[in-house]
């Protein structure tokens, strides 16, 4: 459906990731040639219409340059409303919605999908944007209709320093030392922290596959959480071998190498598999507005499976976020993280996971002989009633 991803010169996806990726900007021109969106502006707009799309409407305001932004879902009557100029909407996780659009992430996955995060469409009015911003995480912006100019900052360590009192983080001193205009079929990769600024020329449509990235806060809370339970169960702070201390408002030196120790000892000693849970876990973790759509009733293993035989395939989800690890070692696990959910199998099923977690979904010839385990099946009958998959229109009663 997409062209392949062209590369400039003697670049391609391996030594892209060696020579750019996390360490500078590249402007890939005619990098998608003969790019056709299977969505247009009016279709976008509908989106932005729905409660369950995330969406967002920026605006510069007069002469003083004050962003103001509004967040959907949205009446039609607002973009009756809008003028013909200066601003942008822009509609979070479209391929999670619209099967075609996530249909292009095939051509990103020499990128882990653990590191997607989704595709966002703007359309921007003549002069619109939303401010010269930083990203903290790797974007790949697309050029679908129309032309957008393009200034970006590469200086080190440029100030990030935002106008106070606004709802958006933008720029207050932006210095760009380059400058492009986008045509249909260019890309435009960005590595976190390059400030950046792009106005439409005209009306236009741009796609960004930006990448997740979770923060260290957030790794570090997950893991640390887990070993709180373990410490939970161990009850509570003990000193059966209390001496008397000169000054009783004094905590020596020894009780805080206990509390250092015994908590230290315990992220030392945690479970490999409990480490990978947690974290696998955080990494399919769904956004608040993309939750899957529980199957009532449930529908028993039996009828999966012969639907599974009929139609050829199970299809996967938009908002379905499955990744696998494979076990560490003799004594771990092969797991499958599912939106949040682990679900361990034992070692030798990794095969069967990474099938289970293919796009656009699974085909039947390839995970039927996988399915006489019992456990893989239940698994599969877990996952489909979950939400994670679906079957054609009419198998369904």
């Amino acid at each position: 459906m997409y062209p392949s991803l062209c590369f400039p010169d003697d670049l391609e996806p391996a030594s892209f990731l060696r020579t750019h990726w996390q360490k500078r900007p590249l402007l890939m021109r005619g990098a998608l040639p003969g790019f056709s969106p299977p969505i247009d502006a009016h279709e976008l707009a509908g989106l932005a219409c729905e409660p369950q799309v995330e969406s967002r409407i920026v605006r510069e305001q007069g002469p003083s340059g004050r962003w103001q932004v509004k967040h959907g879902p949205f009446d039609e009557a607002v973009f009756e409303a809008l003028s013909e100029q200066g601003w942008t909407l822009l509609v979070q996780d479209v391929d999670k919605h619209v099967p075609e659009v996530a249909a292009l992430l095939e051509r990103f996955r020499f990128i882990p999908d653990w590191r997607l995060d989704d595709i966002m469409i703007s359309y921007a009015a003549d002069g619109g944007s939303v401010g010269p911003h930083v990203d903290a995480y790797d974007v790949f912006l697309i050029q679908a209709e129309g032309r957008r100019r393009w200034r970006i900052d590469t200086r080190p360590n440029p100030s990030d320093a935002c106008i106070p009192d606004l709802d958006l983080r933008i720029l207050r001193d932006f210095q760009p030392d380059q400058d492009w205009i986008l045509e249909p079929g260019d890309l435009l990769y960005l590595p976190p922290g390059v400030p950046h600024w792009g106005i439409a020329e005209g009306p236009c449509v741009t796609w960004s596959v930006g990448m997740r990235a979770p923060s260290w806060r957030e790794l570090a809370s997950a893991w640390m959480e887990a070993v709180a339970d373990d410490l939970a169960r161990a009850g509570r702070y003990r000193d059966p071998g209390l001496k008397l201390q000169d000054t009783s408002t004094e905590i020596l030196p020894e009780v805080f190498e206990s509390i250092r120790e015994r908590i230290e000892s315990a992220l030392r000693t945690a479970d490999a598999d409990q480490f990978r849970a947690r974290i696998g876990a955080l990494l399919t973790e769904p956004k608040e507005h993309l939750e899957l759509e529980h199957r009532q009733p449930p529908w028993s293993e039996a009828r999966i499976l012969d639907s599974l035989r009929r139609q050829g395939r199970l299809w996967r989800e938009g908002a379905s976020r499955l990744l696998f690890c494979r076990a560490a070692d003799a004594d771990g696990h092969d797991i499958l993280f599912a939106n949040g959910e682990v679900h361990p199998l034992a070692p030798g099923s990794g095969d069967f996971l990474a099938l289970l977690c293919r796009q656009p979904g699974i085909e039947a010839d390839e995970i039927l002989p996988w399915l006489s385990d019992p456990k893989r099946a239940a698994l599969l009958r877990r996952l489909f009633n979950d939400g994670h998959f679906s079957v054609a229109e009419d198998d369904i009663d």
